[in-house]
Order: C-alpha cells, then sequence, then structure tokens
C-alpha cells in the first residue's frame, strides 16, 4: 500500500522488542504536562512521557491504541520514536 502523503514513521521501542514499526498520519500520547499530538512535519522534539494510553492513526485510515509505562518520545524531520519500558 502506498503511504500517504499525511503519514510519517512511527517506531515504539522497548528493551525488550521492536513493538511497532510502520507509517501513521497521527499520534496522541501522554506527555508529562498532558497529552500531546503528533503529525507530519512537527517541529523537532523530545517530551518525556507518563504512563498512560497511546493512541494511533494508521495510513490505511485504521486506528491503534495501547498502554505505556512511561518513556520518551523524538521527533526529527518525518520520522518519530517513543521509547518505553513496556507496552500492553
Amino acid at each position: 500500500m502506498a503511504s500517504s502523503d499525511k503519514a510519517f514513521k512511527l517506531d515504539i521501542v522497548t528493551p525488550q522488542k521492536l513493538f511497532f514499526s510502520g507509517e501513521v498520519t497521527s499520534v496522541i500520547a501522554p506527555g508529562l504536562d498532558g497529552l500531546f499530538q503528533i503529525m507530519k512535519g512537527h517541529a523537532p522534539l523530545l517530551a518525556a512521557l507518563k504512563s498512560g494510553k497511546v493512541r494511533l492513526s494508521l495510513s490505511d485510515k485504521s486506528e491503534d491504541s495501547f498502554q505505556i509505562e512511561g518513556g520518551f518520545f523524538e521527533v526529527s524531520g518525518n520520522k518519530a520514536i517513543l521509547l518505553t519500558e513496556d507496552v500492553s
């Protein structure tokens, strides 16, 4: 499937494994000061995360969500990496 013009690459990594790697159009994550949303073209960012729900809008227009146990979120160019202790 061709990636959307609005999509960007996201990797979600735990110490044990690569949990997710793919194209998304939006990520909503639990920052220390509240929820924040990342979309393609976002300014570079490094943010600490608290435990909570992460929501993904995938490039095929489906959605997914899961719980994380804190971590960090980095955006650079059109790539984002979410590092977390655990995902469920």
